[in-house]
């Protein structure tokens, strides 16, 4: 499960990267560009190595994928 300081650490990331039309969050949701996708993998890679997975969903339109604060505050680790 991520804690605080992670979903912190996700806020950022996000927060750097908004010149990618799709590519958002708000207090609660988040949503990926395909533009972003892998640059977001490999900050996750480096970040949180022993993450397994969070559970998202596949955008159709602006964002490729999504997810909620509550996916991030339930990701799996190993």
């Amino acid at each position: 499960m991520m804690n605080e300081e992670d979903i912190a650490k996700v806020n950022e990331w996000f927060d750097r990267h908004t010149e990618n039309y799709g590519t958002y969050r708000t207090d609660r949701e988040y949503s990926l560009s395909d533009w972003d996708m892998q640059e977001f993998s490999d900050f996750l890679q480096e970040e949180f190595p022993d993450l397994v997975g969070i559970r998202c969903y596949i955008g159709t339109g602006d964002s490729n994928i999504w997810f909620f604060r509550e996916d991030l505050e339930k990701a799996e680790f190993y």
